[in-house]
C-alpha cells in the first residue's frame, strides 16, 4: 500500500512539471552543481529509479558534481524529492576532491592519489595532473562529462547520532528530561 502511494504521488508530480516546470532557467553565475542523494527510492517509479540511477546516486548520501544545462534542470525536477544540490565554489570543489577523491578505472576504484593514473586516463584531454582535473571539474568545459565520469560519485559521512536508533541516541546524549 505504501509503495503504491509513493508511485502515485510521483507520476502526479511529472504531470505538475507538464503543466508548470520549475525554473527551467539556468542560473547564471553558477554552472556547477553538487547534487547529494538523501532519501531512500524503495517503492518509487521506475522513472525515478532511472533519474537516480543515470545520476551514479546508488547510495544515500552519495554525491555527484553535475553541468547545469536545462536538461540537467529537468532531470534535478523529477527526482527533487529524494536529492538534494548545491552550487560549490572552487574551494569546495578543491577540497571534495582532494578528500574523498576517487577514480573508476576498468570497474574498479582508485583513490586519486597518483598523477600518474590521471594523466593516463585523461591525456588526451589536456589533464595531466590532480590540479587540471579540479579546475576542469570547477569550471565546467567541454569535457566535464568525460571527466565527471572518470570520478567515482563521493561517499560522504554522516553525524554518528543521525544513523543510530533512537536508543542507540540516549544511550550516547543521556536522558530528555522525562
Amino acid at each position: 500500500m505504501h509503495d503504491s502511494w509513493w508511485q502515485l504521488w510521483d507520476r502526479v508530480q511529472l504531470r505538475w512539471l507538464k503543466v508548470k516546470p520549475c525554473g527551467l532557467e539556468v542560473p547564471d553565475k553558477h554552472s556547477l552543481a553538487f547534487v547529494v542523494h538523501i532519501e531512500r527510492i524503495n517503492g518509487v517509479s521506475s522513472l525515478v529509479q532511472r533519474t537516480i540511477a543515470s545520476l551514479c546516486l546508488n547510495k544515500i548520501f552519495g554525491g555527484v558534481l553535475v553541468k547545469m544545462t536545462p536538461q540537467t534542470i529537468k532531470t534535478l525536477c523529477i527526482v527533487e524529492p529524494y536529492v538534494t544540490r548545491g552550487f560549490p565554489n572552487l574551494k569546495s570543489v578543491q577540497e571534495l576532491i582532494l578528500k574523498r577523491g576517487q577514480a573508476k578505472v576498468k570497474n574498479r576504484v582508485i583513490p586519486l592519489t597518483d598523477n600518474a593514473v590521471i594523466e593516463k586516463h585523461l591525456g588526451k584531454f589536456d589533464v595531466i595532473c590532480l590540479e587540471d582535473l579540479i579546475h576542469e571539474i570547477a569550471f565546467p568545459g567541454k569535457n566535464f562529462q568525460v571527466i565527471a565520469g572518470f570520478l567515482h560519485p563521493f561517499q560522504l559521512s554522516v553525524a554518528h547520532h543521525t544513523t543510530k536508533n533512537r536508543v542507540g541516541f540516549i544511550k550516547e546524549v543521556g536522558s530528555l528530561g522525562y
